[in-house]
């Protein structure tokens, strides 16, 4: 899916997910000086959106690390309509505790106007999926979405936090070359935010 003001190669500044053993050299890197990390997360996209095989290598590459005692847990962040309970339960069998779903909005006309391809009703549906499987339920908010305004932002995270989130990130809309959202500011048909009102 490419929402209105995604571009994944500008945000992370890749243009591939990295080999196992890329990853693995990040890893030992990291904990080369004798540390251990409270978790390893894997964000820049929607991680339950790759490949089952390629998500469960990078989860096993995790996994090893727990087992030596040197990571306790594994983060991610993921869309909430690649979201199910069999997904769920595979994710904490490889020692996954925190799952961050990026709803953006709870608002179906924003969310709609940003390309999201979910609606509220599956970050619903996703949060109490994950809820009952007992892994921590993270959602992530964007405040100046095409369509959005300061009460519907209010009712996102009134609605995040009725639906149990345990974490929650909010980032201002960023405009991004290379995005539908940058071709609807050049149309005039989207305003970013000021900072002050973010």
């Amino acid at each position: 899916n490419d929402c209105a003001f995604c571009n994944q190669r500008t945000i992370s500044g890749k243009s591939m997910a990295p080999a196992i053993d890329e990853a693995r050299l990040t890893i030992e890197e990291y904990l080369s000086d004798g540390k251990t990390a409270e978790q390893i997360a894997f964000f820049g996209g929607s991680f339950t959106g790759i490949d089952v095989k390629k998500q469960n290598e990078y989860l096993s590459l995790a996994k090893e690390y727990i087992r030596k005692g040197l990571v306790k847990s594994i983060r991610l962040s993921t869309r909430p309509d690649y979201i199910d309970g069999g997904t769920v339960q595979r994710l904490i069998s490889y020692g996954v505790k925190n799952i961050e779903l990026g709803a953006q909005s709870m608002d179906d006309e924003v969310l709609l106007l940003s390309k999201r391809g979910h609606t509220s009703q599956n970050v619903e549906r996703a949060a109490e999926i994950i809820n009952g499987s007992g892994a921590v339920l993270g959602l992530q908010m964007m405040t100046g979405l095409p369509g959005d305004t300061p009460q519907k932002c209010l009712y996102t995270a009134g609605r995040f936090k009725e639906l149990g989130a345990k974490e929650t990130r909010i980032y201002p809309t960023v405009v991004l070359r290379g995005t539908y959202l940058e071709k609807m500011l050049e149309k005039g048909e989207y305003t970013p935010q000021i900072v002050e009102d973010a």
